[in-house]
């Protein structure tokens, strides 16, 4: 009988090492591709254009740093891409708090900028692994 208890036990030993040898070598389910990621901004960008601004010229600046956002993430350089996302939404809350655009516009672009923050933090974490494919 306690050969039988041993025998079980290595094979419940044996289950556990193999589980944990193939959570670590997982992929994340949660990496974004970079085509989501662009949409993400593409939404942001089609949210920013109806936004209500005192001015156009800040509206088109904040355009234009999500066209950079674009051009870097479709270069492959995620970091830049990020860097711009982070300016937008860093702009986006200055105009809020100058009176320039509305808190309920500002609270909607800053939502949508940290999904695609988040999105690209994704491709970061991705590419910085040596187990990504």
């Amino acid at each position: 009988m306690s050969i039988t208890r041993t025998g079980v036990g290595m094979a419940i030993l044996l289950a556990l090492v193999l589980s944990a040898v193939l959570w670590v070598n997982a992929q994340p389910v949660h990496a974004q591709s970079s085509t989501e990621c662009q949409a993400k901004i593409d939404a942001l960008r089609e949210a920013t254009s109806t936004a209500e601004f005192n001015t156009p010229k800040d509206q088109a600046g904040l355009i234009g740093k999500l066209d950079s956002a674009s051009a870097k993430l479709s270069q492959g350089k995620f970091v830049d891409a990020r860097a711009n996302l982070m300016s937008f939404r860093d702009k986006v809350s200055t105009l809020a708090a100058q009176g320039k655009l509305d808190q309920e516009d500002a609270s909607n672009l800053n939502a949508l900028a940290d999904e695609a923050i988040g999105c690209v933090l994704g491709l970061i974490d991705t590419q910085a692994s040596p187990t990504a494919a």
